[in-house]
């Protein structure tokens, strides 16, 4: 689909053995550019995260519009969707899923679903109806909140990774040590390998964290190219007539939904969160 060749995908463990078994994939050879690809790149990659959001049909024999995009913003948990019936009326809800569960101390975070439609929908109409008559100010203030994102989230991986390599420095220090001491008879052959076994596990365990935080800083994208791929669906959709599964998908990563609060009116108040594809939340000038 996008252009790559994939070798070694299969082996025989034994030229005995008629069946083949799978290879992993550090042990695939990928060639880029192989071939016209049939999709772009971030086509192909936005269908695989869609892939993942994919749900079985739940006991009402239906896939919720918002299965699996909606989260408690309490606990994290992903929220389920919930349908009370009675003669005289039925009402359609999202709850959370540790609430429902009572797998953890968390409140309902009850939201119903026709409210829920509307409030996406009028955002999102709000959002894609200022990036088409705004272009060029839109994709400033995209970049801009995007930047501001991702130093605040790169400065902390870089403050993880210079945690990490300075722990492994030192557990090279005390590797040197230990085997000082275990040649000059101050511990124990026992000792020195129920040591080192211990402080080589941790080292092996940071240093796959430590290459995890570098390819993470090193792949981080552009707000530029963010603010352009999302620019790229709003200019799919010139008008929105209603929210189906397909274009809240294609617009939205997820949603997080408070729990409701009362003022001194009682009148109920209830904070949800859109992170749209790309940019997560945006945030337009009033």
């Amino acid at each position: 689909y996008t252009g790559c060749l994939v070798n070694f995908k299969t082996e025989k463990p034994s030229y005995k053995l008629k069946h083949s078994i799978e290879n992993p994939p550090e042990k695939q050879a990928v060639f880029e550019n192989h071939h016209e690809p049939i999709i772009d790149r971030e086509t192909w990659e936005r269908v695989q995260e869609l892939r993942k959001q994919r749900k079985r049909p739940n006991r009402y024999d239906e896939v919720g519009l918002f299965s699996g995009i909606l989260f408690c913003a309490d606990c994290g948990s992903v929220m389920y969707q919930q349908r009370y019936q009675t003669d005289k009326r039925k009402q359609d809800c999202y709850i959370c899923g540790n609430y429902k569960k009572r797998t953890h101390d968390c409140t309902a975070h009850f939201i119903r679903t026709d409210l829920l439609t509307a409030g996406v929908l009028s955002n999102l109409r709000k959002v894609t109806s200022y990036a088409a008559k705004h272009e060029a100010r839109f994709m400033k203030l995209l970049i801009e909140q995007n930047e501001d994102g991702d130093r605040r989230r790169n400065a902390a991986k870089k403050k993880e990774l210079e945690a990490a390599e300075k722990r492994i420095a030192e557990l090279s220090a005390i590797f040197k040590r230990l085997y000082e001491d275990s040649v000059t008879g101050r511990i124990s052959d026992e000792r020195f390998t129920e040591l080192s076994a211990d402080y080589e596990a941790e080292q092996k365990e940071l240093k796959e964290r430590a290459a995890r935080l570098r390819e993470e800083l090193s792949k981080a994208q552009e707000a530029t190219a963010n603010a352009e791929k999302f620019m790229n669906v709003v200019r799919r959709h010139t008008t929105i007539e209603e929210l189906t599964p397909t274009l809240l998908r294609e617009f939205v990563e997820k949603i997080v939904v408070h729990e409701c609060s009362y003022d001194e009116n009682k009148t109920r108040r209830q904070d949800i969160e859109i992170y749209y594809s790309f940019v997560g939340k945006v945030d337009l000038p009033e």
